[in-house]
């Protein structure tokens, strides 16, 4: 009798997660630079030089992490995270800035997520994600979001994120619309338990329980493009 010799599969590379030191920031600004097509902004290679502002900030107001395997002596995976410019920018925002500073310290947005090519498939990205998501929790941030191309849908749903063009946010001010031109979506996930992201008549993709203490009731639909509480 004959026995068949186990297949034997490579081993997942170890993935090392790490804020980048001085002598990797070239590196990581080239990276960062596969994942902005209109180029990175000159004020990211500044942050890198700052202290962090605060927990979960690495540096200045910035998130900064790099993702190597043990056989990589440069970064071969960056993200660059922070505060979402639309807690800032948003009218809601602009006009009530008690939301706008709520909002600013319970989101995270990811403005740039990117592997060296010759390190695709190797799992680096969802380490990255995982380890921004892990880092925000630990903060008190209640949700993540980034932009993305359509064609990254499935990849980002697999992690637990939801796409849309147009994400609704509910707030005790009234909804803010939270919308990309096309055919750029915005991706959220919560990071909170009371975070929910739901689908009303109308159809919109809401996020409820973004605000504590605001959420939505049952009967909530969308009316000739309008919210109806």
């Amino acid at each position: 009798m004959s026995r068949t010799a186990p297949v034997s599969r490579p081993r997942p590379a170890r993935i090392d997660i790490a804020p980048p030191d001085p002598a990797d920031h070239a590196a990581y600004l080239a990276l960062l630079a596969l994942a902005l097509d209109r180029g990175l902004p000159a004020e990211v290679a500044d942050i890198l030089a700052l202290t962090p502002f605060q927990h979960p900030f690495t540096h200045g107001p910035a998130l900064c992490l790099t993702a190597r395997t043990r056989r990589t002596t440069t970064p071969a995976g960056a993200v660059f995270a922070a505060v979402p410019e639309w807690a800032y920018t948003h009218p809601r925002c602009r006009a009530n800035p008690r939301l706008s500073a709520l909002l600013a310290e319970t989101n995270i947005g990811i403005y740039a997520l990117a592997v060296a090519p010759e390190h695709r498939h190797l799992g680096m990205a969802r380490a990255l994600l995982a380890k921004t998501e892990t880092i925000a929790r630990s903060a008190r941030y209640r949700m993540a979001s980034l932009i993305h191309e359509p064609e990254l849908s499935d990849f980002y749903q697999s992690l637990g994120y939801i796409s849309a063009h147009h994400i609704v946010i509910p707030t005790p001010d009234g909804a803010m619309a939270l919308t990309q031109p096309r055919p750029m979506m915005t991706a959220v996930k919560p990071l909170h338990p009371s975070v929910r992201i739901q689908t009303v008549p109308g159809p919109r993709t809401l996020v409820t329980g973004l605000v504590p203490g605001f959420d939505l009731p049952p009967t909530a639909h969308v009316r000739n493009g309008r919210l109806i509480t």
